[in-house]
């Protein structure tokens, strides 16, 4: 099945990451394990992206919680070093009945005239509730361009998050697979991500 995506939205091909999400999808992985896949394959990703800014301007990270906490070192252990960046995290879980996103913690400040890019951190994309939230709010900000990384997305996923902000958002992705399921999963998929990152998945 041939799978079309957005406009603004970029899978790079790299046999490295395709192999560490082989590995992730193995479910019997301990969450050590777990947290090193995945920071090793956005470190992976975040290579490919060439990310610059201008000398009097700060890029955003955002980090969203929990899950992209996961992601935050194999990014910034790749950035230039002479790039400026700040550091912020946006609580946001999704409803188990409703499947729709649920915003509970946010301090973005108001937003400082230097910061105009952001990058959001956030492994997987299954409905894209809450990566269209995340875009939304950082729209309403004044942000002037994001770039969404995720290591793992669906068709559906990136659809609705992708057309929230199509000309100022871009998504980088490493690999889509086709389908979410009834309860919100990806699959096949690598399960519950949080779950299996902190360990606080139990039979």
């Amino acid at each position: 099945m041939t799978i079309t995506l957005p406009s603004n939205v970029h899978q790079p091909q790299n046999d490295t990451f395709t192999s560490l999400l082989s590995q992730l999808r193995d479910r019997s992985l301990k969450p050590s394990k777990v947290r090193a896949l995945v920071r090793d394959m956005t470190a992976t990703i975040t290579k490919s992206l060439h990310i610059d800014a201008p000398k009097d301007e700060t890029i955003a990270i955002i980090v969203v919680l929990r899950s992209g906490l996961a992601m935050f070192d194999g990014f910034v252990d790749n950035i230039p070093d002479d790039v400026s960046t700040t550091v912020y995290h946006m609580g946001i879980f999704r409803d188990q009945a409703s499947l729709q996103p649920v915003e509970y913690y946010n301090k973005l400040p108001v937003k400082p005239a230097h910061i105009k890019q952001a990058y959001i951190l956030d492994p997987l994309i299954a409905t894209g509730g809450t990566a269209a939230a995340v875009i939304s709010i950082l729209q309403d900000w004044g942000i002037e361009k994001v770039t969404f990384l995720s290591m793992l997305s669906t068709p559906v996923g990136l659809a609705h998050a992708a057309a929230v902000w199509p000309e100022g958002s871009r998504f980088v992705v490493g690999a889509v697979d086709p389908e979410v399921d009834a309860k919100g999963y990806v699959q096949p998929g690598v399960g519950d991500i949080g779950d299996r990152l902190y360990g606080t998945a139990f039979d």
